[in-house]
Parts: C-alpha cells; structure tokens; sequence
C-alpha cells in the first residue's frame, strides 16, 4: 500500500511541477524551489510529539512554552540534528484557551516582555519564534513591537504564522530589523489524507512559482504518515526541504522573497488549526 501511495504521489506532483514549467526561470537565482516546513504544538503529547520529531530531513519544530513534554523533546529534536523554535501563545480573537506562556492584549509591555523570555527560556536551543493563534495580538502594533524587541535582543527570528489576514507581525519584524518569513499553506486543517494532499501540492505549485514555500503543519498522526511517505521524494521533484534558518540564509544570499506577498486567504476561526481535534493545551 505504501509503495502505490508513493507512487501516486509522485505522479501527481511531477504532473504539477510539468504543468508549472513555464514559471520556472533557471537563468536566474535562486536555483532549486525550496520548502519549509514547520510542525507547530510540540510539547504536551510526547508520543506525538516523538513522532513528528522522527519525521526524516530538515524540519522546524516549534514547542509551546512550559508543556510537559516541551524541554525534552527539544533537547531530542536537538540532538537529531533538528531546528527549534518557540511556539509563543498569542491572545485570539475566538476566546480559544491558550495556556501557560501566553502573551495578551491587557498584558503591559514589561510584562509581555518578560512573559515571553521565560517562555524562551523554558525551551532549549531556541533559534527563532512563531505565533501560536494570536489572531487579535498580530494585529497590535504596539505588543508586535514588544515581541520584535524581545526577539532582537535574543538574536531570534519570526515567522508570521498569518492567523488573521490583518497581521502587522511580519511587518514589524521588518521594520525593527528581524529576520522574518510568513506562512504560506496550512497543511492540515483537516485531518485527511485528501485534504493534507491537495495542500501539499498547493506548497509544491508555491515552491515552483515563488522559489519556495512556507508550509505549518501539526503532530496529528495523518500529518505524520503522509509527511513521511512525501518528504523521501521531494528531491526527485527537485524541491530541497529547508529549515527556517536556511530559508532566511537563502533570502540573503539570493534576494529571495524581495517582494512582499500580498497577505493572505481568509483565515479559519480555528487559528491554523484542525477542527475535528482538540487545541494544544485547552
């Protein structure tokens, strides 16, 4: 069974990237289309979390703050040669439980500052940092400013995980001088094959067109057993698997992602994440 999804698989994607052929111009840098590919909520399932963290090649891994599980898995993910970034909880317009670690609206600046670098201290290894929901925070200048400081003075990244199409996150981040990506596709707001598929190949038409693709997905056991089947591939369709560091590096070396994107589709009311499963600490 394995084997004929692989090859499905394959087959569908070559036949995407053929149909994109027009839009890839190789006289001109960066040379391959590179993906990469975050998996968000890592910390308060350790088998989940184990699994996701097991997937092979150069995956992100960003871990809520003071979760049960979230210092050891880093400290593994570490070890396995994998890239960690905090998950910072941020306030939602939804009223969706966030838990420890979260930064809100009410929140005075020197105690989302100290809020947030405990929650960096609370994971090792940390290079860099994405939102956790926060479709109410990113759109606040003035506690995006906040994040950005914290995040300069720790030498971090942002990645604008677009929870809301109104996010001024990345945007600040360019402004005070923070290295910064924005999320391109959700892979798994529903947990089916189907569904994880058709937003896969969205990614690969992305990576094609734009030179990459941002991808955020989550340890939910459908992600985790397609991610495992696609990603040995990617580089028979020529797409190399990235970290969010190497992407950064990428768009210095290249002037890759020059040109802002347009932000975004409409957001779900889920924040990025599957309906049919319960939030990371709710």
């Amino acid at each position: 069974m394995k084997n004929i999804l692989d090859v499905k698989l394959l087959l569908v994607c070559l036949g995407v990237l053929i149909s994109l052929a027009p839009f890839s111009v190789k006289a001109d840098p960066p040379s391959d289309p590179v993906m990469a590919i975050i998996i968000d909520d890592i910390g308060d399932n350790r088998a989940k979390g184990m699994a996701a963290i097991n997937l092979p090649g150069a995956i992100t891994y960003a871990f809520l703050p003071h979760t049960p599980h979230s210092f050891e898995l880093a400290e593994t993910a570490h070890l396995l040669g994998k890239e960690v970034i905090l998950h910072a909880p941020m306030e939602n317009k939804q009223g969706l439980r966030l838990g420890p670690g979260a930064l809100e609206q009410h929140h005075s600046s020197h105690q989302l500052r100290s809020i947030l670098t405990t929650g960096l201290d609370s994971i090792p290894h940390v290079s860099g940092m994405n939102n956790h929901m926060g479709s109410l925070l990113t759109e606040d200048r003035s506690k995006m400013a906040d994040v950005m400081a914290v995040a300069k003075k720790r030498g971090l990244f942002f990645i604008d995980s677009v929870t809301t199409s109104n996010t001024v996150a990345w945007q600040v981040a360019r402004e005070n001088g923070i290295p910064y990506l924005t999320r391109d596709v959700f892979l798994d707001n529903e947990q089916r094959w189907q569904y994880i598929h058709g937003q896969f190949k969205q990614a690969l038409k992305l990576a094609v067109q734009q030179g990459h693709a941002v991808l955020i997905g989550h340890p939910y056991p459908e992600t985790v057993r397609y991610l495992s089947e696609a990603l040995p591939i990617l580089d028979q369709l020529g797409i190399r698997l990235v970290t969010a560091s190497e992407l950064l590096k990428i768009r210095t070396d290249t002037k890759l992602m020059l040109v802002d994107k347009q932000v975004h589709e409409t957001c779900d009311s889920y924040e990025g994440h599957c309906q049919s499963a319960p939030m990371a600490a709710r």
